[in-house]
């Protein structure tokens, strides 16, 4: 069963932002859209790159590190390595398959923040 984890005010994002917060002793990825919480792992799958430092376009984030995209919203990879080109690209593409987000499911309870771990 999930345990849930407070981890700020409602007004912790404002909408389009998105932070690494400390949940139990993991570091998530939250993220605020139109007024709704996501909560993520971390690091991408492939390479660990910190998502907080990739950008936020509506609910897919961007890895900083190659470009591989994420939908918070479930987790899949909408596009693998498109921060790579040529070689590069076919290399890691041939090596590493694309694999999802792990999601969190969040909640917001007396003002407050709450993610689910399990």
């Amino acid at each position: 069963m999930a345990e849930w984890k407070p981890v700020g005010p409602e007004t912790l994002l404002a909408d389009g932002q998105m932070a690494e917060v400390q949940v139990g002793e993991e570091r998530v990825l939250l993220a605020r859209v139109d007024g709704k919480y996501y909560a993520a792992q971390a690091l991408c799958p492939h390479l660990n790159g910190r998502l907080s430092r990739g950008t936020l376009n509506g609910t897919v984030v961007t890895c900083p590190v190659h470009g591989s995209q994420f939908d918070l919203q479930d987790g899949h990879c909408v596009a693998w390595v498109a921060g790579l080109t040529g070689l590069v690209r076919k290399a890691a593409q041939a090596v590493k398959k694309p694999r999802g987000l792990q999601i969190y499911a969040t909640r917001l309870t007396d003002g407050q923040v709450w993610v689910a771990k399990e």
